[in-house]
């Protein structure tokens, strides 16, 4: 009888796990989201991980786990493990028809574009005797754009070029911009005075409008970092330097042009385009450095002897050159090619090294040409 009882007991065992095998997959899903699908670099998220069995069998032990890059910040975070790629794997009892929902939250150190799939579940039958995995198809995309740093010394001097053009060019009132209305005088021609007004005041008055100029600026951006020694943090800050200015001019209603010498290398004219400028943000993101760039003098070289000829840039335009590969032989083809344009070059530098890294370039300018030396933390 025993017997018998212990065969019956190993035959639905052997039926059960056969079962089990082929059916425990069925109806399970995972699905990966961040809450927001931009942020800044050194802003935090949330990463949603949702898993439902939506069959009535339960899965009594569910694992989880999925991978992204290190440079996500998991801090705080229990089953994590850290290596090329950062790893995270947690243990799940789902009963039939249930849904679990995770908050996971984020730290974006890092300027990066951040994928978050490749899941594979796993799970084990009575007495973890067998293992089962299965892959399952999601997809989470974050772009972190660069980061947010302060400008506040670089654009003093930008406002205070881009005002030296305005005044310099405020020859003729613009007549689509109203200023005030003022007494008539004889030196008033008839077609300035406001009928309107003298009639309510008794007296000729007159419509007086401001002289403007539209203010633009053009940013090149210099990636490359082509030494035996590589100074990631400089090409970082590099980049964080060129896309807040780009930010905070756009705000100032600056109409802005952008370039850099990253593989696949395009020029943008970010004037109120909103699809051009998150555009840009994004391939700022997706940028990786391994992928290489062009010589920053070739390029700027190439623009001004290319594109810039078709299209010509205004007088009125700031050039901005953002590089930490000055060099006497970069700013004279800088020199060449800016000709009577009012030039800004900004040089980052590791701190301490400000006499030595640019030095003879801060003592070359002048006239059109002003080279701003910024000093960056090692990391």
């Amino acid at each position: 009888m025993i017997l018998v009882l212990l065969l019956g007991m190993l035959f639905v065992s052997a039926l059960w796990e056969l079962y089990y095998r082929y059916q425990w997959a069925r109806e399970v899903t995972v699905q990966l989201w961040f809450e927001t699908d931009a942020v800044y670099a050194g802003q935090e998220t949330k990463l949603y991980e949702v898993i439902e069995n939506r069959k009535r069998m339960p899965v009594p032990v569910l694992e989880v786990g999925f991978h992204t890059r290190k440079e996500l910040d998991f801090a705080g975070v229990e089953n994590t493990n850290v290596s090329d790629y950062l790893y995270k794997r947690d243990i799940f009892s789902v009963l039939g028809m249930q849904k679990i929902t995770r908050e996971i939250p984020v730290k974006c150190t890092k300027r990066g574009r951040y994928l978050a799939g490749d899941v594979d579940i796993t799970t084990h039958t009575l007495l973890y005797r067998k293992r089962y995995s299965r892959a399952v198809a999601t997809h989470a995309e974050l772009y972190v754009y660069p980061k947010m740093t302060d400008v506040s010394e670089v654009m003093t001097i930008c406002e205070c070029i881009l005002g030296t053009l305005q005044c310099a060019t405020r020859l003729y009132e613009d007549p689509l911009v109203f200023r005030a209305i003022r007494d008539y005088t004889i030196l008033d021609p008839m077609k300035t005075i406001n009928w309107k007004a003298s009639a309510r005041t008794g007296s000729l008055m007159v419509n007086t409008f401001d002289s403007v100029r539209s203010q633009k600026a053009m940013i090149f951006l210099d990636v490359a970092d082509t030494g035996i020694l590589k100074y990631e943090a400089l090409v970082e800050e590099s980049i964080a330097l060129a896309a807040t200015m780009v930010r905070r001019l756009i705000r100032q209603n600056i109409e802005v042009g952008f370039a850099f010498n990253g593989k696949g290398n395009k020029v943008y004219r970010l004037a109120d385009n909103r699809g051009e400028h998150v555009a840009l943000e994004r391939m700022l993101a997706a940028y990786d450095r391994e992928d290489g760039a062009e010589g920053f003098g070739e390029f700027v070289g190439g623009l001004f002897g290319g594109v810039f000829q078709k299209n010509p840039l205004s007088e009125d335009t700031l050039l901005v050159f953002v590089t930490k590969n000055l060099d006497e032989d970069l700013l004279a083809g800088i020199r060449a090619c800016v000709k009577a344009h009012q030039a800004l070059v900004i040089v980052p530098v590791y701190r301490g090294e400000r006499q030595t890294a640019s030095k003879e370039a801060v003592l070359q300018s002048r006239d059109n040409i002003q080279v701003l030396v910024r000093e960056v933390e090692r990391t």
